[in-house]
């Protein structure tokens, strides 16, 4: 028991130190995913972030994939049934499940052996997307390995929605400037415009 806190406290102290705000999110979130591996014992972990135009889980940060390099309807796959439903998955042996959609393994290249896959959900419990790792190095994945995990999910989710927020409120500020400026400098031109009539 004590052990399991202590490498939960760990990984929580790992990922706090990286989320700042402004920071580039994708860096960051690819930073938390190499601890996650190391935390995990996993050979891969990555982020699907659901796309509302398009209805796909794309993925947003992998060590080794691109951004958007993977797309997959949001009810496909383990990911998929963990967006839908909302409620993790373990999975110790993938293609023995018939909710495994081996054909991103035939994408990237990449054999799944086993993986654990968890919602991203905010603080509205709105499902961003989902969290896994695959491949544990050591055997199976267990109970105490979705306890880390949905640790770090609730951290991402955080980290991911505040960085949405941070980018929209970017954009407000900069548009009051804007509106701001041109209005001081409309009130210029009048005040400009004021003075040679009154010379005239």
């Amino acid at each position: 028991m004590e052990e399991r806190m202590t490498r939960s406290y760990r990984l929580a102290e790992k990922l706090s130190q990286l989320f700042d705000l402004e920071s580039k999110i994708d860096t960051v979130l690819s930073v938390s995913m190499y601890h996650l591996n190391q935390f995990m014992d996993s050979e891969r972990s990555s982020i699907f972030i659901f796309q509302p135009w398009n209805q796909q889980l794309t993925i947003f940060s992998s060590l080794d994939l691109e951004k958007h390099e993977i797309c997959i309807p949001k009810a496909c796959g383990v990911a998929g049934c963990v967006f839908e439903n909302r409620q993790p998955a373990v999975v110790n042996n993938a293609y023995e499940d018939s909710r495994f959609y081996k054909e991103v393994d035939d994408m990237t290249g990449f054999k799944t052996r086993n993986l654990i896959c968890t919602p991203l959900l905010d603080f509205k419990e709105r499902c961003l997307g989902t969290l896994q790792s695959m491949n544990n190095k050591s055997g199976d994945f267990s109970t105490e390995d979705l306890e880390l995990l949905n640790l770090a999910a609730r951290m991402v989710a955080v980290a991911i929605n505040n960085s949405r927020q941070y980018k929209e409120l970017l954009v407000k500020n900069e548009a009051s400037r804007n509106f701001i400026k041109k209005i001081t400098d409309n009130n210029g031109n009048i005040f400009h415009a004021d003075i040679k009539l009154k010379k005239t």
